[in-house]
């Protein structure tokens, strides 16, 4: 069974191959999870946090933020519907454009 921290790991590889620093969807998304500003103001409403989109450079700031939108939006899913939930939002994993990302992020659970 793969645990919430392995798959956060796997899905840093996906996202950003493992850089902090990562800018993507012309600077809309950024470090090591391309995080967009609207999750991280999602993970605010949700938990009572005050991160920042800035903030998302920093890794252990962005693990928090993925674990607590996953943990929210993903009670009593599988790892596929999560990674894929990560991917395309909370009804990601019913989107068949995410399809091809939980590939990705499967072959890296695998290694």
């Amino acid at each position: 069974m793969t645990t919430l921290s392995n798959l956060i790991s796997a899905l840093i590889i996906v996202e950003s191959s493992n850089n902090d620093m990562a800018i993507g969807d012309q600077g809309r998304a950024i470090g090591c999870l391309q995080i967009h500003k609207a999750v991280v103001l999602d993970v605010n409403r949700i938990t009572g946090s005050h991160y920042r989109h800035q903030d998302m450079t920093n890794r252990v700031a962005a693990r928090a933020v993925c674990e607590a939108y996953l943990k929210h939006y993903g009670r009593g899913a599988t790892t596929e519907q999560l990674a894929r939930r990560w991917n395309g939002g909370p009804a990601g994993d019913r989107k068949s454009a995410t399809e091809a990302y939980w590939a990705k992020v499967r072959k890296q659970l695998k290694q």
